[in-house]
């Protein structure tokens, strides 16, 4: 009679193959790298002037420059591409172009792949009518506020949500007002950045706050309507004060503004703090320790001219609610010229 093979035959033959699959396993190579290059998917207009290239799979974002890429009209007329980042999602490139008209456009060029892959395209889209009305912000500035420790030339870095209109410098006030033409402007290649240097090193003891206000205009004439601030020194360690506060008025919303400090001295000085008001009428800022009086100022239409305006009586830091109470203003003038008592 044929004997059944027993459990315990059945267990030893089990971890046997386990054992041997798991030697086996630690002799075979790993798997093997991404080498297919990404592939083009589709073309979108999103509107007049973006054109978004969709592919199966993520870009590496480090290596889309607008020099990458090739657009002509359907007369075989080369069109000046503005800007190319990253698009909605990580498989997506977006081009920026002028403002296009009802035909059909070709587009060229290079992507690669987080691996590596490089993949050339081809391919046609139709230009779009539509228009973009979405106004650029200010993503971000550097350095970030209150840092310290910048014994080297200060560069300020100021980076936009898409490429903006360069021919129309962006205005940046600055405290205290010298260094208004102590910093070159120099925009990156994709129009989303600009960049102020300082050539000479800051003199010790000394703060810089730099403000860009609103009015920076996209490809399309949109113009920003928020605010971007920063301040540094060249000191290892910032002995500031902190104050904070509100701006309000009472017929609605601020827009954005500017908080002036001056220090107490006579004759009247100039500003030596600076904090900008955001959109919900906060603000907050550093100053060294002293008495301080303080100005604020907004351009509610975001024109570059200050509408309402508010003075403050003396204070010293630290000041956790120092408020204002704006009021149109009788004569108004340029924000920058509110830097003087």
């Amino acid at each position: 009679m044929r004997r059944g093979i027993s459990r315990e035959a059945i267990g030893c033959a089990v971890v046997s193959a386990v054992l041997v699959v798991a030697a086996c396993a630690k002799k075979m190579m790993p798997p093997s790298p991404d080498r297919f290059a990404p592939h083009l998917q589709e073309v979108v207009t999103r509107n007049r002037s973006q054109v978004e290239l969709v592919f199966d799979e993520p870009i590496d974002g480090r290596r889309v420059f607008v020099d990458s890429f090739y657009v002509s009209d359907a007369n075989g007329l080369g069109v000046r591409l503005r800007g190319a980042s990253l698009g909605r999602q990580s498989a997506g490139v977006m081009l920026w172009t002028p403002v296009q008209s009802v035909q059909l456009y070709h587009v060229q060029g290079t992507v690669w792949d987080v691996a590596g892959n490089a993949a050339r395209f081809r391919a046609r889209f139709r230009g779009s009518d539509k228009q973009d009305t979405i106004a650029p912000t200010a993503s971000r500035i550097t350095p970030v506020p209150a840092t310290a420790g910048l014994i080297r030339a200060a560069t300020v870095t100021v980076r936009f949500s898409e490429p903006v209109d360069t021919a129309v410098a962006p205005e940046f006030v600055f405290v205290p007002e010298e260094y208004d033409t102590l910093f070159s402007r120099t925009w990156e290649p994709d129009w989303q950045t600009i960049r102020l240097a300082f050539a000479d090193t800051l003199p010790p003891g000394s703060v810089v706050y730099v403000q860009l206000l609103p009015g920076v205009r996209d490809l399309e004439a949109n113009r920003s309507r928020t605010t971007a601030f920063t301040y540094f020194t060249p000191d290892s360690v910032f002995t500031a004060e902190p104050v904070t506060g509100r701006a309000e008025w009472h017929a609605g919303p601020l827009g954005t503004g500017t908080v002036f400090f001056f220090p107490e001295t006579t004759p009247p000085a100039r500003a030596a703090g600076l904090a900008a008001i955001l959109p919900d009428g906060s603000y907050a800022t550093r100053l060294r320790p002293g008495t301080w009086h303080a100005v604020a100022v907004a351009d509610t239409d975001f024109d570059g001219l200050v509408d309402l305006s508010a003075t403050s009586t003396k204070f010293a830091p630290p000041r956790e609610s120092l408020d204002f109470r704006l009021a149109p203003e009788t004569v108004p003038g340029p924000v920058r010229d509110f830097r003087r008592r």
